[in-house]
């Protein structure tokens, strides 16, 4: 009976192309001996294992925002064959630049809807940039891996060609003795066998050429006895190996293993052990064809143990389908199940991508269903929350009415009228529901300080304050106009009496809210006084620094001074990270002009504030030391504010 193992063995030369190129792809880089095959085999099933076992997991790209994408892109580059990974880089890229667009689409709106200009809106091309590197460096390694195969097959070629030369001359040339023949002969076989890939365009008369001279160089052989013997006597030696490998595949654990390398003994037999003596021909083949079904026979195993994997990874992945399906089937979900069940559902989308293969059958409807899942759930977490900020926008709408009635009548007498329009619209406002959370502590704060102004006011009604409050006004008028004899002052008494009257001033305490502008007055006249002694900033910066010491000495308020300490500690924070950020900035100038306007705008930046964070740096260390409890303290401290600023009044 006729098999594909007969048909091997009967084939000539001249066979499928393509089966051959295989067959020398398996052997490149072996280093065989002639009676073992281990080093044979380790290049040839290293190969086949690695492409059977090299797996791109399945990834619902879509779900993934920006910065996502870009790590799965540099994983991929990291992690896998550069060859590989051509249709996920794409996949990635169509997901990526969707994305950004619709981004950029969303971010121009809105800087249009809060009165931006057209024509002055700069996109944000940073995070675009970063995948592009990403993407550029794929590409990159991509170029370079096929020269590379280039490369190494142009060279395998030269070599072949070298070789079919060396063939040809072996039996066209006189012999010099039969033992240098079989030595040039065996040589010429191993090394065609090492040669390696070349070119497809290539390989079709590359190979057969060489077969033909392959066969015209046995008939030189059998026209000779003494050759054919030794021929036979080798190539029979070559025959047995081959055999006893195969006999070692029968027990090799891996079968898929056992089939690569099998595919191999066959090509390896067609062309170093042919041919052999007649009586030796068909036992030999009929042998290793044996050997041969024995080991197809384990196809059955593997083929069974690969569908039992599948299986069950068929029903993990349909026990994932169902438990997304009873999440997405949730009526009406709310805020706390959403944040309770975000968690669960990156869980099950991880455990889904890191189970194995399904049956083929079972693959797409899998997949398909899966993903139709994962997006149906973004897309109703996606509307909710859509809907949920339509909501905190109606109610920051109402919140912001509240806040204009607070504010409205705040400083009204009609204390019964006002009192019930106070408690009124404090209970609409605990039950209005949330509002944005980047307006919500502002919000808040600004409607609890007009609150509770008027409470204040409320409860003062009949207190002696606005009394109070007309003897400060007095004293500053007073003092107001002492200012003006200062300009007939020399420039170093005009300082020190500028530090004194500012000290004076601050300690004096709070005016009438209707008189409030006289500290616009004193403000003034201390900045024309500045002006005209010409006083320096640094002068006016220690003078500042000096008063606010006074002042904090005269409160002995420790409270207030850790609160402002506090403070400047958040705004260094905020500087250092502002002047981090924009030297980060200057990577994207890496080849702009030196005058380039817009790196000159970052460089200037970058310098203002770094002027700005080191005094305030000074201004800290100086307060951080300051003992409020000892009445002779010399140390400074507080925040820089103008020396001239009186403290506001409420």
């Amino acid at each position: 009976m006729s098999t594909e193992l007969d048909n091997l063995h009967n084939a000539e030369g001249n066979e499928n192309n393509e089966n051959i190129v295989n067959a020398e792809n398996a052997a490149t880089n072996s280093n065989q001996s002639e009676n073992t095959f281990d080093e044979l085999n380790a290049e040839n099933s290293k190969t086949h294992q690695e492409n059977d076992e090299i797996h791109i997991p399945e990834e619902d790209y879509d779900s993934l925002d920006l910065e996502k994408l870009i790590v799965k892109a540099k994983n991929l580059l990291a992690d896998y064959p550069v060859y590989l990974i051509s249709d996920a880089m794409n996949h990635i890229r169509e997901s990526f630049n969707k994305k950004f667009d619709e981004a950029e689409t969303d971010r121009k709106q809105k800087f249009l809807g809060e009165g931006g200009e057209e024509l002055s809106y700069q996109p944000d091309n940073s995070i675009k940039t970063k995948f592009n590197s990403v993407y550029h460096d794929y590409k990159t390694k991509l170029s370079s891996h096929y020269k590379d195969i280039e490369q190494k097959e142009q060279i395998n070629l030269d070599k072949r060609l070298q070789i079919i030369e060396e063939l040809k001359e072996l039996y066209t040339t006189p012999i010099e003795s039969i033992g240098s023949f079989f030595k040039k002969f065996r040589n010429i076989k191993e090394r065609w066998h090492e040669a390696g890939k070349i070119p497809k365009s290539k390989a079709g008369d590359v190979f057969r050429t060489y077969f033909h001279h392959l066969d015209n160089t046995h008939d030189f052989i059998r026209m000779n006895k003494e050759l054919e013997e030794l021929d036979y006597a080798h190539n029979l030696e070559q025959r047995k190996a081959i055999i006893g490998r195969a006999e070692e595949l029968v027990t090799e654990p891996s079968v898929q293993k056992a089939l690569n390398e099998l595919q191999y003994l066959h090509k390896l037999w067609k062309e170093q052990a042919e041919p052999v003596a007649e009586e030796f021909r068909e036992t030999t083949w009929q042998e290793f064809k044996a050997i041969t079904q024995k080991i197809h026979t384990r196809k059955a195993e593997l083929f069974e143990k690969i569908k039992e994997e599948q299986q069950a990874n068929l029903e993990k992945k349909q026990f994932i389908i169902a438990e997304l399906k009873k999440i997405v089937s949730v009526t009406t979900p709310d805020h706390s199940f959403w944040q309770n069940n975000v968690k669960k559902i990156e869980q099950l989308r991880e455990e889904f991508f890191s189970t194995g293969r399904t049956p083929k059958e079972f693959s797409s409807e899998t997949w398909g269903s899966f993903k139709d899942l994962l997006h149906d759930i973004n897309t109703k977490k996606n509307t909710f929350y859509k809907d949920l900020k339509k909501i905190q926008q109606e109610n920051l709408k109402k919140k912001n009415d509240l806040l204009e009635i607070a504010k409205s009548n705040k400083d009204s007498e009609d204390w019964d009228v006002a009192l019930n329009l106070y408690k009124k619209i404090q209970n609409e406002w605990k039950n209005i529901g949330h509002v944005p959370r980047k307006y919500s502590d502002k919000l808040w704060n600004e409607f609890r300080e007009n609150c509770n102004y008027f409470f204040d006011k409320y409860k003062q009604r009949n207190s002696k304050t606005n009394e109070e409050w007309i003897e400060n006004l007095e004293k500053k008028q007073a003092l107001l106009s002492e200012l003006d004899s200062l300009s007939e002052l020399s420039k170093d008494e005009a300082l020190n009496k500028i530090n004194e009257y500012s000290i004076r001033w601050n300690s004096i305490g709070k005016v009438p809210r209707e008189n409030m502008d006289i500290n616009k007055e004193f403000n003034q006249s201390i900045k024309k006084l500045i002006k005209q002694f010409d006083i320096q900033k640094n002068v006016i910066d220690e003078m500042q620094l000096n008063i606010k010491v006074e002042n904090y000495k005269q409160a002995k308020d420790d409270r207030r001074l850790d609160e402002d300490l506090r403070k400047m500690k958040k705004q260094m924070q905020d500087l250092e990270h502002e002047v981090v950020q924009l030297e980060n900035n200057l990577s994207f100038f890496s080849n702009a002009k030196q005058d380039n306007p817009l790196l000159q705008n970052t460089l200037n930046n970058i310098e203002s504030k770094k002027i700005k964070l080191e005094e305030l740096k000074q201004t800290y260390s100086k307060l951080i030391n300051l003992d409020l409890s000892d009445t002779s303290a010399t140390n400074t401290k507080a925040q820089s504010e103008n020396v001239n600023k009186p403290e506001t009044e409420e």
